[in-house]
């Protein structure tokens, strides 16, 4: 397996060699074309002045037309084109290599000319100039130096780019196995040692962010994990010592075993069972909610019946208990792990709500989903707790303590069996004030 370094550096000089070739090929290619074109342009100008230099030569009545064939040959030397001039079909002069359309050659070694045609008072001149431009040793040189530059600068931009590329791809590597030691460091529950990387880079800070969040959630659930483990180890050893001993003053004739001792051994008994169940719960935490069973229920037959199980519970308590039914409910959910969430969350308004306290039961629907409101007006949840109370084994140090609270994973195993309903759960709530949990369903389609 390929490391990121060697693949950003292997990436960047591929990128930079594509667009290297492309911009030398593309640049050659064009200066190419540009000197092609300003070679014509040029040879258009230089036939002018030959033009004007052979009229001014032949409108001379001075001159002497044995005089011609030295002016021509300097002409034809000098703008090195070939040069013929005639008149009535009687050749004055003529350059020794000229290709006229009567005599063409098939010599490789010749390079093909195009000749103009002027007709100049009376005579005939004929300028001939090779048709490609590079066949001129000047112009050959040129174009071959430019070559040799662009080879040159493309060598030299790929030193560069290779070097560049070793030095950025250190720079980008750094803050990612920054990121790596961070979640080794969560790996190995050592939350002291993440750190923010080294980086300006929006995508790699956010990042950090979210594996910082990340740490500061598995800490909170290893210290209440931690917390648990020392809860349980506590409330197994004062009913197992309790039991140990009377049974054995009972068993050695020092205690009788009365209706008043057996009652001692059963609440420890009890004790025992409810930190059983506590723990069973745990096997609900960690239950594969994905493949259950899914009908058509209404959610308000599954309140009304809590209503009825719970109003002597509030009648015991001197709690109000208020419902208000506004919609049926109709979803696709199972009924049993409806049940389990709707007592999970009944169960803490109650535990937590103080004598002369009230609880409502709402549920209405929209457009879209049924939204099931449970308030109350107990004791309430600090707000530091807030972001953390669906963390499993996550109970606050006052609303959720030991004697109240069980294992601190009913609401983690509620939200499991509402988001496996691709449901959502919310709370609201104000320390002394109450709690307000908002449970939010996708209506069923009629």
């Amino acid at each position: 397996m390929t490391s990121l370094n060697k693949l950003f550096t292997r990436y960047f000089i591929l990128t930079v060699t594509v667009v290297l070739l492309l911009t030398t090929l593309v640049s050659n290619f064009g200066a190419s074309i540009f000197f092609r074109s300003f070679i014509r342009a040029n040879n258009i100008i230089r036939n002018e002045r030959i033009v004007e230099v052979v009229t001014g030569m032949v409108e001379d009545e001075e001159l002497s037309q044995n005089a011609y064939p030295m002016i021509l040959g300097m002409l034809s030397r000098q703008q090195d084109v070939n040069i013929m001039l005639s008149r009535d079909d009687t050749v004055i002069f003529k350059s020794n290599i000229i290709r006229t359309p009567n005599e063409g050659s098939n010599e490789v070694s010749e390079p093909e000319y195009v000749n103009l045609e002027y007709e100049i008072s009376g005579y005939t001149l004929i300028i001939g100039r090779v048709k490609d431009p590079l066949y001129d040793i000047g112009n050959a040189e040129f174009v071959r130096t430019l070559n040799i530059m662009y080879a040159v600068l493309f060598v030299i931009s790929m030193l560069i780019a290779i070097l560049t590329a070793f030095v950025l791809s250190k720079r980008f590597n750094r803050p990612i196995m920054q990121l790596k030691e961070n979640v080794n460091n969560i790996a190995m529950n050592r939350f002291d040692k993440v750190i923010k990387p080294d980086s300006k880079a929006r995508e790699l800070r956010e990042l950090s962010d979210d594996i910082e969040r990340l740490a500061e959630q598995m800490k909170h659930e290893e210290d209440m994990r931690k917390r648990l483990s020392n809860d349980i180890v506590h409330e197994l050893k004062t009913p197992i010592a309790v039991l140990s001993t009377n049974i054995e003053a009972i068993l050695d004739g020092i205690y009788k075993a009365d209706e008043e001792r057996m009652s001692v051994l059963l609440d420890q008994i009890n004790r025992l069972t409810r930190l059983v169940n506590n723990l069973s719960d745990l096997t609900l935490l960690e239950a594969d909610y994905s493949n259950m069973k899914l009908e058509d229920i209404d959610l308000s037959e599954i309140l009304e019946s809590l209503f009825t199980v719970y109003s002597p519970v509030a009648d015991d308590s001197n709690i109000i208990f208020k419902k208000s039914m506004e919609a049926t409910g109709r979803i696709k959910g199972n009924k049993d792990r409806l049940l389990q969430v709707f007592v999970n969350v009944l169960s803490n308004a109650f535990k937590y709500t103080d004598s002369g306290g009230t609880i409502t039961v709402s549920l209405h629907e929209n457009s879209s989903e049924v939204i099931c409101i449970v308030e109350d007006t107990g004791m309430g949840i600090d707000e530091k707790d807030i972001p953390f109370i669906f963390n499993r084994f996550y109970r606050g140090d006052e609303s959720r303590s030991r004697e109240t609270g069980g294992a601190g994973i009913g609401l983690s195993i509620a939200k499991t069996v509402i988001s496996a309903h691709g449901g959502d759960i919310k709370v609201e709530s104000k320390k002394g004030v109450g709690t307000k949990i908002y449970i939010s369903f996708p209506k069923k389609l009629q």
